[in-house]
């Protein structure tokens, strides 16, 4: 099991949070996601059977773009 973590500073409550896990969680290998919305930070575990981490990574990154949130 992969373990990404992603500091979202936009995330400001729990509507964002749910925007959030309905776009990163349609990724194929994605097992669970956390959005904390205090520390504006996104973890996602990633199946690594299902997926590599590096295409992962980035396709996570892009899935939070597109649902509007910016990743430091």
């Amino acid at each position: 099991m992969l373990e990404f973590q992603f500091r979202c500073p936009g995330i400001e409550c729990d509507a964002c949070a749910n925007a959030i896990k309905r776009s990163v969680s349609r990724l194929t290998g994605v097992v669970e996601i956390h959005v904390d919305v205090d520390s504006k930070t996104v973890t996602v575990s990633v199946d690594e059977a299902k997926t590599t981490g590096g295409d992962i990574s980035k396709l996570i990154t892009e899935r939070l773009a597109t649902a509007g949130f910016d990743v430091e």
